[in-house]
């Protein structure tokens, strides 16, 4: 998709989906930075409701790095349990923790680069808490504005990360405070993963599809 395709795609979808929402949950509207890493780390391979039951609980017994080293491993996976891959999860919790203490004194870092430096942070995490928790434009970028990009157009790349650095690019400055929530929303109730309903798409006439496979 040309650039100039890509703004006018955009501005469309800023017209047809919701924004930013004030109910979302997660690493989106955590109490601290801290509780953002943490929550956005579980919700891999989970689902909103799991992933906000196994913060819950995991906060009820430790609220800072050292609160929850203070945990045993058994007692963190009982914790994080509903939002799937306990065990691998409490593993990166755990290392997670300890290097924000060793290298930044147990405060999160406020920048995607420094974000990137800490275990189990990767681009989407990265990208939410430095957006949501400290105000820098980013567009986080999880499996369904991976989707979207890739069979529009509107980016390039096979993973996540590389979708991002793409959307980063291309994507207009005025848009990216809130162009993760039209994407999202596009992509689960228009651009959908098996099924995509083009005949009500509001951005068919500058969309790639079905020109393209994914």
């Amino acid at each position: 998709m040309p650039l100039a395709d890509v703004e006018a795609a955009i501005r469309i979808l800023s017209e047809a989906m919701p924004g930013d929402s004030r109910a979302a949950r997660g690493p989106k509207r955590a109490a601290s930075p801290f509780r953002s890493c943490i929550s956005c780390m579980l919700s891999a391979q989970s689902l909103d409701r799991n992933t906000a039951a196994a913060t819950k609980a995991l906060f009820k017994l430790g609220r800072s790095p050292k609160g929850l080293l203070k945990l045993s491993d058994e007692q963190i996976a009982a914790a994080i349990k509903p939002a799937g891959l306990y065990n691998m999860k409490t593993r990166n919790i755990r290392k997670f923790c300890e290097q924000l203490l060793s290298d930044y004194d147990g405060v999160v870092p406020n920048t995607r680069d420094e974000l990137l430096k800490l275990h189990g942070i990767g681009r989407k995490c990265a990208d939410l808490v430095a957006h949501f928790a400290f105000g820098e434009k980013h567009i986080a970028v999880d499996t369904h504005i991976r989707r979207v990009c890739q069979r529009s157009g509107l980016a390039a790349g096979k993973t996540e990360a590389q979708v991002a650095a793409s959307l980063d690019a291309r994507a207009p400055d005025w848009a990216k405070p809130e162009a993760h929530f039209w994407l999202l929303q596009f992509g689960k109730t228009i651009c959908k993963s098996r099924t995509p309903n083009c005949a009500v798409c509001p951005i068919r006439e500058l969309c790639n599809y079905p020109n393209i496979t994914i």
